[in-house]
C-alpha cells in the first residue's frame, strides 16, 4: 500500500473501531433492559402472589409462586452477561496516525499485505507452512472491517488456504485447527479480542499467524498423524484413523464395509482373513476357523457345535442311538427262542431239528415212589 492508501484504509479501521465501542454500550443497553424487564415481571408477581394469599386463592398462589422462581433463575444469567460487558477495561481509541504506523508495521511484518475494498478486509499472507513434515501450504488471514462491530457475537475473520492441501478425510479441514476457515483460538481467544479492541493490528495479525504455525496434539479437528488419512486394506477407501479398524490376525486397517466380527470369540478381522462357518455363514476369525464337526470336518461357529458334532451329524447320531434302543427293545429273550425252537406242528409232531430245543437227560421226568399202584 502506498502512503495514500495506507492513510484511507488507517480511517476505515478508525471507524471501525469507533463503531465497536458503540456496539459494546448497544449490548449493554440491551442486557440492561433485559434486567430490568425481568425486575418489573418479578414484582407483578409479587403483588399477585400478595393479593392471591389474601382472598385464599391457593392455586392463583401457586401460580404466582412459579412465575416468581422463573424469573429469579433468569436474573444470574441476565447479571453475569452485564457485568462481563462492564467489566471490559475500557481502552483508549487509538489515533489515525498510530493506526497508519501500526498498518506500516504489519507491511514489514509480512510480505503480503492489502486491503480489499469490495469485502471492506485487510488481509495478510503467511508463508508457507509445514508441521510435523505435513505441507499445508499458505493461508490469507482476512479481517472483515464491517463485521468488526460484531466482535462479541462472533469472530470477524477468517483463515483461508490459498493453495490448500486439507485433510484426506474432509476438504472443510485446512489445518489441523482451521475448519471451514475459522480458527479454533484455543487459550488465545482473549489475547485475540483484545488486540482487536485495542486497535493493535500487528498482534492481532501475528497471534492469528502464530496459531497456524503452531500445532497442539490435544486439540485438532483431524491429528496430523491422520492427515493423510488411512487405506483401507481391502478396497482401498481413504478413511479417518479414528473410523478404521485393524484386523486381529494381520493387523491391516480395513473400513466398516470390509470388516467382519467373528461368532465365536468377537474379534476383528479383514475379509481377507475372515472364516465363515458352514452351518450359519457367519464370519469367523483365523483362530476359531479351525474348530470342525469330529464326524464330517465342516468347519462350525462353536454356536453349531454340540459335543463336537454339527447339527447334521449330531441329529444323524441321535437317530441311530434311537434305533438301536428300539432293535435292542424287539429282539426276543432265551427263554422265548427255547418256545419258539419247540413249537407243535403238523398234527403234534415236533419241529424238525432245526428248531427243536435240546433239552439236557432226564427234563421232563416224573420221579416215581415205591409202593403198591393205586394206594
Amino acid at each position: 500500500m502506498n502512503d495514500k492508501e495506507l492513510v484511507r484504509v488507517a480511517a476505515a479501521i478508525e471507524n471501525a473501531l469507533w463503531q465497536l465501542r458503540k456496539s459494546r454500550y448497544a449490548r449493554c443497553t440491551a442486557q440492561l433492559s433485559l434486567f430490568a424487564g425481568t425486575i418489573r415481571n418479578l414484582i407483578g408477581d409479587s403483588r399477585r402472589l400478595a393479593a392471591a394469599v389474601s382472598r385464599d386463592w391457593f392455586a392463583a398462589a401457586e401460580h404466582s409462586c412459579k412465575a416468581v422462581s422463573r424469573q429469579l433463575g433468569e436474573i444470574p444469567f441476565l447479571a453475569s452477561n452485564i457485568q462481563s460487558l462492564l467489566d471490559r477495561r475500557h481502552r483508549e481509541m487509538p489515533t489515525l496516525s498510530a493506526i497508519a504506523a501500526d498498518l506500516w508495521a504489519l507491511q514489514q511484518e509480512f510480505d503480503d499485505v492489502e486491503f480489499n475494498g469490495e469485502e471492506s478486509a485487510l488481509c495478510v499472507v503467511t508463508e508457507a507452512i509445514t508441521l510435523e513434515d505435513v505441507y499445508l501450504g499458505r493461508f490469507r488471514i482476512a479481517l472483515y472491517l464491517d463485521s468488526l462491530s460484531e466482535l462479541y457475537q462472533k469472530v470477524p475473520y477468517y483463515v483461508m488456504a490459498i493453495d490448500p492441501h486439507p485433510a484426506a478425510t474432509d476438504n472443510a479441514i485446512t489445518h489441523p485447527h482451521v475448519s471451514h476457515d475459522v480458527v479454533c483460538e484455543g487459550d488465545g481467544a482473549a489475547a485475540i479480542k483484545a488486540a482487536l479492541e485495542a486497535g493493535r493490528l500487528v498482534d492481532f495479525f501475528t497471534m492469528v499467524r502464530s496459531i497456524l504455525t503452531t500445532y497442539n496434539p490435544d486439540s485438532p479437528y483431524v491429528p496430523l498423524t491422520d492427515w493423510h488419512g488411512v487405506s483401507c486394506y481391502e478396497c482401498g477407501y481413504i478413511m479417518d484413523g479414528e473410523y478404521s479398524y485393524s484386523c486381529t490376525s494381520c493387523d491391516n486397517a480395513v473400513c466398516d464395509d470390509c470388516s467382519a466380527v467373528c461368532a465365536s470369540c468377537s474379534e476383528i478381522v479383514c475379509r481377507t482373513c475372515a472364516g465363515t462357518c458352514e452351518i450359519c455363514e457367519r464370519s469367523l476369525c483365523p483362530r476359531c476357523a479351525k474348530k470342525k464337526c469330529s464326524e464330517c470336518e465342516s468347519v462350525c461357529c462353536e454356536s453349531c457345535l454340540d459335543d463336537g458334532l454339527c447339527p447334521e451329524c449330531r441329529e444323524e447320531r441321535e437317530d441311530n442311538e434311537e434305533q438301536e434302543t428300539e432293535d435292542e427293545q424287539e429282539a426276543p429273550t432265551g427263554q422265548e427262542a427255547a418256545v419258539m425252537g419247540g413249537r407243535l406242528v403238523d398234527g403234534g409232531q415236533r419241529a424238525g431239528t432245526a428248531y427243536a430245543a435240546v433239552q439236557p437227560d432226564g427234563v421232563g421226568q416224573a420221579a416215581v415212589l415205591p409202593g403198591p399202584i393205586g394206594q
